[in-house]
Order: C-alpha cells, then structure tokens, then sequence
C-alpha cells in the first residue's frame, strides 16, 4: 500500500473495494442525469450479483430498493461504499462508514491535494480518517473503479461501449478521462476489460496497489496502466516482480517524461540519463513493457489477451497482395522481426495452391482468395503447421461484403484448433469496417488496423517473452558503507580527479597510475618514477571538465615538453584554486590504444543509483549512445548493456583492431554498481570517463573520474 498507510489497509480491505458483493450508495438519488441518480440503475443493467442499499434520508425507496437514512441502518455488511456528497461532510461520512465496518469507498469528489492547502488539510483530514478504520479508499478527484467479472460498476461516464463482458486485461489509469478513451479503445480493438481503476489522488491506496491485486486473479491476463508518477518506487518495483513471477505483462504508458535531473547533473552520466531514459531502463529491467501511446496500450494488451506464448520468434505471413507483403516484410525487418524460410514440405503443400506467385514468405496468395477460395483455407493451414513458423500473421484488406465470410471463418476455425499465436491485420478504411467489426465481436483473434501497429505489438510480445524465459536473476544487496572521510575535506560539491580516483582504487576498481604535485619540481620527479611519456592535468574547482576547460595535455615525451606543458597549464590555473588553496596538478600514466568507454552513476531520486554505459571519449554526449540500468547489476545485466550499444562492435575489434577485453569491462561495470548503492546516501553522480578497455587479456583502466556528492554531503 501507500507508504503513509502503513498496515492500515490489508488485502481484505482492498478486496472489498475491487470485488464487493455489498455496496452502499450514499447520497443516492432520483435524478436519473446525474452520477448519483444512475450509479443503481447502472448496476442492476450490469447484472452486479450483490446487495445495492441506497442510502439517503429524503427517500424511502429508490429503483425498487429500501432507501437508509445511513450507512449504519444497514442490516449486515457493507464492502464498498459510492460517496455521492458534498466534500465538507465527506469526513462524517467516512467516519459512519468506519464504525459501519466499511472495507472501501470510493471518493468522486475534487477540489482537494489538487487544488491547494485547504484542500489538502481536508483530504489529510479524511485520509487520517480512512486509516483509522481500515478503509481503502479510491479517490478522491476520481472517475471511480470497476470490477466487470462480478458486474460491480462504480465508475461514473457517458460513453461506455455497449458489450462490458468481461476480459482478461486490468486498465489502472492516473488520468480518468484518459482511462476513459482507452476503454473505448480496447473494445475497439477486441480487447475486453476485467478491472477499470481511475485511480485519482491515490489519497491510500496507489496504483501499483491496485495493480498487485489485478496480477493475482487467475482471470487476468495482463495489467495495462497510464502512470504520471509514482508514489512509491519500491512498492512499483515489487509489483513488477509479482508479475514476473505471475508471468503476466505489466504495460505502462509513462506520460509527463521530462529531463528533470538532467538540467543540474555536473557529470556526462546525469546529463545523459534524464527522467525518461530512467524510467525505459527500470522498466526494461523488471520486463515492464513501455509504450509511446494509448492506442498502443490498448494494442499490446489485446495481443496478450488473445494469444498464447509464443514457442519462437519466427512469423509466417499470409496475405493476398504482394504490395502488402513488401511493406509488412520492409517494416518487420526495421524492428527486428524474423520472417521464417518455410519447410520444404510447406512449399510442396504451398504450391498447388498458387498460379504465378512463388510460395514464399510472406506469402502472398493474389487473386486465388476470389477465384478459388478454398485455397485461402488451405494456405492458412499450411503456413500454422509449418515446423519454421511460430506466429502466424494474415493480412486482409479490401474485400467485397460476398467474400467476407469466406475470408474469415476459416480463420476462425483455425484459430479455434492451433496452439499458435494468430494476429490479424483487417485494412481499407470504411468500406471494410464491417468485417473488422466482426472479427472484433467474436473476440478471438487480436485484430489491427494497419501493419505497424500490429508489429509494434507484436516487438512487445516477443521481447517480453524472450526476457521471461531467461532466469531473472538478481544481484545481491551491498551494506551501505561509512561515509568516506574524503567527502568531508572537500568544500565543493565534487571530488578532484585525485581524489576521486583514489577512492575508486581503494574499492577496487582499476585507476591509471598518477602521482598528485604542487610544483614544476615534483611533477619532473613524478615524470621520472613513472616514465614518458606522459599526460599533465591541471586541478581547479570548478572545472570538473578538464578537456573542456584546457588543462589536459597528452602525450609528453620528455622533460622538455613537460616543462613547456606545465608553464602553459600554470598560466591557464592563473587566479584558481583548488579546495580554497593553490590549484594542484596530476603527472598521469599515458596509455596509448584502447576502447574508449563510459561508466557512470546517477543518483535517481526515485530509484536509486542507475548505472549508465556506453562510447566514450569527448564525444560521448554528442553521440549518446549508453544503456542505462538500475544497480546493483549482475553480470549478466553489465553484458547486456554493452550489447545495447555500439560498444560491443568496438570491443569485438572493429575495423581489425584487436579484440578488447571485455570481460574486465563487464567486471568493473559490475564493481561500481556495488560501489554506487554502498555509498548512495553520500554520493550523487560518477563519472568514469573514458575506461580505456585494452586488448583481450590485457584489462581495462579508467583515465578520467568526477564524483559528485549528495546536495547533503557538501
């Protein structure tokens, strides 16, 4: 539950609110236009198989029913009560209801937290309220919540569509009037719902709470939501494992995904990660799927509701236009979708039933589906008995109103007998509505009306249950460690290079070889002890930067040159200071060759350290190309990453450059995640950069650091 509800609100309670069997309409009335005089009428048309009690001292009977003059008249127990009432009563409502016993109510009014301090102090009023008793509430500033499978109707709108049977798909939405285009949407689409939750101001009980309940009946499929934020991460998170476990999808619409953190981060990392690339990591990690749109919502939903898991990834293609077969073959390829070669046996079986069209995928049966349409029966079960084809995909798109029958129940029975995920792609705008209509009517089949929506979908699909076959395996927790004594002798907010690396090494990550100095003097004897050539860096507060700012010069052969670079550096450091005294330099190591990479950390504010990895170098910004995931990582986590990115062309040996190590990349990635969630309460960003990652065998080392600490720590 919500983290200030505590062990207020158990799973009884909230069951109460999402499967009542005793409702209570308080402030019920006999005006048939308004949410109070329908909400009776609306559960008796939905067949609600439980007790109704109105409740409202003007009425003796309402809709056939007896009439209270309050909840605490009712003879035995309430589940849920619908609070049609003027908010400044709200709080002796809810306290009747709490005496009554009342497991959950749902709250339609606004003017609360949303609109300033005296609508906050009231609903922290009826919150503590709600609390006290027990009670989960849904609301306030709502449109109200539905469970279709016992006919419960506690949502308030004007346009539902006309067949509310119930689904397998969860709809849980922050944004009420957005829910209620998305209902609409994923009937259009032959989905149905078995849940709707507009969740309002979550004043005790969070999406994810209604979300955790949804993924444990068996009946639901999958869980669809539109978030605008999260009130607790942690509590989001388990919810993601829950469905992991359950083997059920979580699809999200994360709308309101601005760069927030970026705009103050110091280091490459923060400025890299922003609040959407967090959100798609942390979503990509828990096999959360992320969508872009509403439509898509509903389309991926319906997807999972309809079909079962795929045992592959390989489609078959049937359709009777071979333009349609070049652009659904162009945009599958774009998403990495795999068109399958069919069997030997499938081409055998496949040709007879062609006239000049070759028996290939996508297979493209012309004008036979009109001249002999038997063959369009024939070719669909050729193509879902193929030992190569996982998927089957059929396209149809203008047809005559004669043919439509013919193209359609041959799909039905196939759909009726395979154990294969079939999706349809039903296309050609109003004059074929009708057959989509039908399809969508019988509700067996997910049906699109275009290619690339069914493909986006069907990315989802298969990626979702490629990563749910793969063991989830999570790394273990590191202790949070002592604040290192070094945050504490800085004046700033960030760490010298110096420093920085001098911590990093005494954690175990690996560090070029560098001396710190003060002078033209111990910077020759540094030179000498670790040998030219080598790399001169200037230290300043404030130029975290240094390659930005001028102070790096590489490459110093000899002591000649190391005196010509350290005047230049001297007169760039000219006024600066370092920690309130004299600028410092670093004599440094210079290693020639190397995969440039990036490491970093940024400190999210609500998940924690995310690690970020990806090309590095100077341009890393400019190109950004980084995978991003929430630590601590496990090895397999810090592989994965690295595939999401160029890198791994560089590290294989790009341009016949040597093979680079890459396990010793994967190692310290892992290494500084650990790090990261050890020191989270002290440290805000880490940058490593670049990692120079040597030849095969050889190690990596980083050359560059920046920590940045915890507005707190300075």
């Amino acid at each position: 539950m919500a983290e200030d509800v505590g062990k207020a609100i158990e799973d009884s309670r909230l069951s109460g609110l999402m499967a009542p069997w005793s409702v209570a309409i308080i402030g019920a009335s006999a005006r048939k236009e308004g949410w109070s005089g329908s909400a009776i009428p609306t559960l008796q048309r939905m067949g609600f198989k439980g007790d109704i009690h109105p409740v409202n001292a003007k009425y003796d009977e309402l809709n056939g029913l007896p009439c209270h003059a309050s909840v605490a008249d009712i003879p035995g127990p309430v589940d849920v009560a619908l609070i049609f009432v003027p908010k400044a009563v709200l709080p002796q409502v809810l306290e009747e209801c709490g005496r009554k016993g009342v497991k959950g109510a749902v709250i339609l009014a606004a003017g609360f937290s949303e609109t300033g301090e005296e609508g906050r102090a009231l609903e922290d009023r009826i919150r503590t309220i709600a609390n006290t008793h027990g009670i989960a509430v849904c609301g306030p500033n709502c449109l109200g919540l539905a469970n279709l499978g016992n006919g419960f109707m506690g949502l308030t709108s004007a346009t539902f569509p006309d067949d509310l049977s119930p689904g397998g798909t969860a709809l849980i939405s922050q944004s009420g009037q957005l829910m209620m285009v998305l209902l609409t949407h994923a009937h259009d689409q032959g989905a149905h719902l078995r849940y709707i939750v507009s969740t309002g101001n979550e004043m005790n009980v969070e999406a994810a709470d209604y979300a955790g309940y949804a993924l444990a009946d068996p009946a639901v499929t999958s869980v669809a939501m539109v978030l605008e934020g999260l009130r607790d991460p942690a509590r989001f998170l388990a919810v993601a494992r829950q469905a992991m476990t359950a083997q059920k999808p979580l699809i999200v619409l994360k709308i309101g995904r601005s760069a927030r953190a970026a705009r103050t981060a110091l280091a490459h990392t923060g400025k890299m990660a922003g609040a959407h690339r967090t959100y798609a990591a942390v979503f990509r990690q828990g096999n959360v799927i992320a969508v872009d749109d509403p439509m898509e919502l509903a389309q991926v939903a319906t997807l999972f509701e309809k079909c079962p898991p795929p045992r592959g990834e390989r489609v078959g293609v049937v359709s009777f236009s071979g333009g349609w077969c070049g652009v659904i073959a162009d945009q599958a390829e774009t998403l990495g979708i795999e068109l399958t070669d069919f069997t030997s046996e499938t081409v055998a079986r496949l040709r007879p039933l062609l006239d000049f069209t070759p028996p290939d995928n996508p297979l493209d049966l012309s004008g036979n589906v009109t001249t002999h349409p038997e063959r369009w029966a024939e070719a669909l079960e050729a193509v879902a008995a193929d030992d190569n084809t996982d998927i089957l995909v059929v396209f149809i798109h203008q047809v005559r109103a004669a043919w439509r029958e013919g193209l359609i129940r041959p799909l039905e029975d196939l759909a009726a007998r395979t154990d294969k995920p079939i999706l349809v792609v039903y296309d050609g705008g109003k004059v074929v509505e009708e057959g989509y209509e039908r399809l969508a009517r019988a509700r067996r089949l997910p049906i699109y009306r275009g290619t690339r929506p069914m493909l986006r979908a069907l990315r989802h699909f298969l990626d979702f249950h490629a990563r749910l076959s793969r063991a989830a395996k999570s790394a273990p927790m590191p202790e949070p460690a002592p604040r290192p004594a070094i945050l504490d002798q800085v004046a700033g907010r960030s760490l010298s290079e110096y420093d920085a690396k001098a911590l990093l090494r005494e954690a175990g990550l690996p560090m070029v070889g560098e001396a710190l100095c003060d002078d033209l003097r111990t910077a020759e004897e540094a030179a000498r002890d670790i040998g030219f050539p080598v790399v001169l860096k200037g230290l300043a507060d404030g130029m975290e930067h240094k390659t930005e700012a001028g102070l790096v010069r590489l490459g110093i052969g000899d002591a000649a040159g190391l005196r010509t670079a350290f005047e230049d550096l001297s007169a760039k450091l000219h006024g600066t200071t370092l920690n309130g005294g004299s600028p410092k330099y670093v004599v440094q190591q210079m290693i020639s060759g190397g995969v440039e990479a990036i490491i970093g950390v940024q400190n999210d504010p609500d998940f924690g350290p995310m690690i970020l990895v990806g090309v590095g170098g100077t341009l890393t910004e400019l190109v950004g190309d980084v995978a991003l995931r929430r630590a601590p990582l496990t090895p397999e986590d810090a592989a994965e990453m690295i595939d999401e990115t160029r890198l791994a062309a560089l590290l294989d040996g790009y341009r016949g450059a040597p093979p680079a190590d890459r396990a010793a990349l994967e190692d310290t990635i892992v290494r500084l995640s650990r790090f990261a969630v050890a020191h989270a309460a002290h440290i805000a960003e880490i940058d490593l950069n670049p990692v120079l990652v040597l030849p095969r065998g050889k190690g990596c080392v980083a050359v560059d650091a920046l920590i940045v600490k915890t507005d707190g720590a300075a």
